[in-house]
C-alpha cells in the first residue's frame, strides 16, 4: 500500500475547520471563570480529537513514525562530514635498533602530527553500496630534541622550533565500497520504516474511531442524565400538584387524611430521588469533560435530537463492509511482512558474506607546503574480502527457527481475526436489531402512559380514584419516560458500535474516513 497517496487521500478528506469548534463551544453566562457550553456530538467529538490526551498521544506516535520514514528515506541521499583526527596528536615512543656488533640501541622518538578529512559520501539504494569522495591533508612533524613549546595556550612537552622534518601530506580519492552476497540492507531497513508507518496509520484509525465511540458513548450517557434528571424532576412538579390537590380536597372533606399522607410521603421520595440524579449527572459531566479534554471548571450540557429514524441495515452489508474495511486486517498483513523481513534478517547472520573496495586518487608527501600539492602520485586499491561462518553450535539456526516461529504466529493471528470479526459483527447487530426493537415498543408505551396518566389524574380530581392508584399512574408514566429514553439511547450507541466496527455509516450510507490531526 502506498502510505503517501493514503495520507494524501486521508487530508483530503477530513474537516475540521476550526469555526466548528469555536461555533460548537458557544459561550452561555460566563461567571467566575466558568463557562457554559452546549455541545451537540458532532462538536463534542471534533474538541476530543483536537485536545484530548488519548488524541494527542497518537498524534505524537504518528509523528514519531513519519520521521523514522523521513529518517530511513534520507539515508538514500549524500552525506558529508568534516573528520578533525588530530588537533593534534603528540606521540613519543621508544624505538629499539639493532646494532651490528649485536646488542641494541634505544632512540625515542617523538612527533607531532594534525589531519583533518573531508567525506561526502552517495549511498547506492539499487545495490547497497556507497561512493565516497575522500579528501585528506595531514601535517606531520618528526623531531628528536628536549624542552618546551605551546601549541595555542596549551604548552607541549617538546621544543617545536628546534630543528626536525616536518612534511604536508595531501590525498584526494573517490572510493567505492560494495557488499556482496547479502541482502540489500539500505532497501530493506526502508521498506521496514513504510510497513511501520503504515501499521502507525492503520493503529491510527483504530485508536481514532474508538476516541470516536467512547464519546459518543459517554456523550448519551450524559445526555440520558440529564434528560433522567428532568424527568425526575417532573415527577416532583406532578407530585406537588397531585398533593396540593389532595390537601385542598381534604380540606374540603371530600379526601381521606391518609391518601394526603400518602402524596406526601410519594413528594419526599420524588425530591429524594431527583437528588440522585443530580449527583450521578454531576459525576458524568466530570467524566465526559476529562474524556474531551476540557477544565473541569467549565459546565457542559449535551444537546441531542433523539428524533427515531429507522436505518438501512442488514448484517450482510455489515460483515461485508467490515471484511473489507476493518484496519486490523491491513495492520496483520503487515505484522506478517515484517516478520517474513525479520526471518530474511535472521537467516543472513550465518550467510558468507563478501565486501569489494575499490579506491583510485592522488597524493604526494613534501617538506614544503607549496610543492606538496604539485606532482601527485597514483594512489589505487582494489580489494575483496569474505567472511565465511564456520559454525556456531547451532545458534543461528534456533534464531532462525525462532523468528519463523513468530511469522507463524502472525499468520495465525490474521486467520483468526477474520472470525472474531465475524463474530463481533454478529453481536453487534443483534445488539442493533434488539434496541431497534425496544425503541418502538418502549416509544408506544410512553405514548400509552401519557395518555392513562392525564385520564387518571382528572379521574382523581373528580374522586373516582384514590391516591394510591394515582401515584402507580404516576410511577408508570415515569417508567415509560425512562425506559423510552434507554432504548433511545442505546440505539444511538448500537449504531456508533456497528459504525465503529464496520467503517460504514449507515445512517449517512457511506465510508467512514479518518483523518489524523495536525494535517492541514
Amino acid at each position: 500500500m502506498n502510505t503517501e497517496h493514503e495520507e494524501e487521500s486521508m487530508q483530503k478528506t477530513r474537516i475540521k475547520p476550526a469555526f466548528v469548534l469555536i461555533s460548537a463551544m458557544a459561550l452561555c453566562a460566563p461567571a467566575g471563570g466558568q463557562e457554559h457550553l452546549k455541545l451537540t456530538l458532532e462538536a463534542s467529538i471534533d474538541i476530543a480529537l483536537d485536545r484530548s490526551f488519548d488524541a494527542r498521544t497518537l498524534t505524537q506516535s504518528l509523528i514519531s513514525s513519519r520521521e523514522n520514514l523521513r529518517a530511513a528515506r534520507a539515508g538514500f541521499k549524500s552525506n558529508g562530514t568534516l573528520d578533525f583526527s588530530s588537533l593534534p596528536n603528540f606521540n613519543q615512543t621508544e624505538r629499539q635498533t639493532p646494532l651490528p656488533g649485536g646488542g641494541y640501541a634505544f632512540d625515542k622518538d617523538k612527533f607531532l602530527d594534525m589531519q583533518a578529512s573531508l567525506f561526502i559520501n552517495q549511498p547506492i539504494s539499487s545495490t547497497d553500496g556507497v561512493f565516497s569522495l575522500v579528501g585528506t591533508f595531514k601535517r606531520f612533524e618528526q623531531f628528536d630534541t628536549g624542552g618546551r613549546s605551546t601549541f595555542g595556550n596549551i604548552e607541549l612537552p617538546v621544543d617545536l622550533s628546534s630543528g626536525s622534518s616536518i612534511d604536508f601530506s595531501p590525498q584526494l580519492s573517490l572510493q567505492y565500497r560494495q557488499p556482496v552476497f547479502t541482502m540489500n540492507r539500505l532497501k530493506t531497513g526502508v521498506r521496514k520504516a513504510e510497513l511501520r508507518l503504515e501499521n502507525t496509520l492503520q493503529s491510527y484509525t483504530r485508536s481514532q474511531l474508538d476516541i470516536v465511540f467512547n464519546v459518543t458513548s459517554n456523550f448519551y450517557a450524559l445526555y440520558k442524565a440529564q434528560q433522567q434528571f428532568e424527568i425526575d424532576r417532573d415527577d416532583i412538579k406532578r407530585t406537588e400538584d397531585s398533593y396540593r390537590i389532595a390537601r385542598l380536597k381534604q380540606q374540603a372533606g371530600l379526601l381521606a387524611e391518609v391518601d394526603v399522607l400518602r402524596l406526601e410521603v410519594d413528594l419526599a421520595n420524588a425530591r429524594n430521588k431527583a437528588a440522585s440524579s443530580e449527583a450521578s449527572l454531576r459525576r458524568q459531566e466530570d467524566a465526559f469533560k476529562i474524556l474531551i479534554g476540557l477544565a473541569l471548571e467549565n459546565q457542559v450540557e449535551a444537546i441531542a435530537d433523539l428524533d427515531y429514524e429507522s436505518v438501512n441495515a442488514t448484517q450482510e452489508k455489515a460483515l461485508s463492509e467490515a471484511l473489507n474495511r476493518r484496519t486490523e486486517l491491513r495492520a496483520d498483513e503487515i505484522s506478517i511482512q515484517l516478520d517474513e523481513i525479520s526471518v530474511k534478517e535472521v537467516d543472513t547472520n550465518s550467510e558468507i558474506r563478501g565486501e569489494l573496495f575499490v579506491k583510485y586518487g592522488i597524493f604526494n608527501r613534501d617538506d614544503n607546503l607549496a610543492d606538496a600539492f604539485r606532482q601527485f602520485s597514483d594512489d589505487r586499491v582494489i580489494n575483496f574480502s569474505l567472511r565465511v561462518p564456520l559454525w556456531d553450535w547451532g545458534k543461528n539456526r534456533a534464531e532462525v527457527e525462532s523468528a519463523r516461529a513468530n511469522l507463524e504466529i502472525s499468520r495465525m493471528t490474521k486467520t483468526n481475526r477474520v472470525q472474531i470479526i465475524r463474530q463481533e459483527i454478529r453481536t453487534a447487530f443483534r445488539n442493533y436489531q434488539s434496541s431497534q426493537q425496544r425503541v418502538d415498543i418502549t416509544k408506544r408505551s410512553q405514548q400509552l402512559a401519557e395518555k392513562t396518566y392525564r385520564i387518571s389524574l382528572l379521574r382523581f380530581e373528580n374522586g373516582d380514584i384514590d391516591s394510591q392508584n394515582l401515584a402507580l399512574e404516576q410511577n408508570r408514566l415515569s417508567l415509560a419516560r425512562s425506559n423510552y429514553l434507554n432504548a433511545v439511547v442505546d440505539y444511538k450507541q448500537s449504531l456508533a458500535d456497528l459504525r465503529r466496527k464496520t467503517l460504514w455509516d449507515f445512517e449517512k450510507n457511506q465510508a467512514v474516513v479518518v483523518k489524523p490531526s495536525g494535517d492541514e
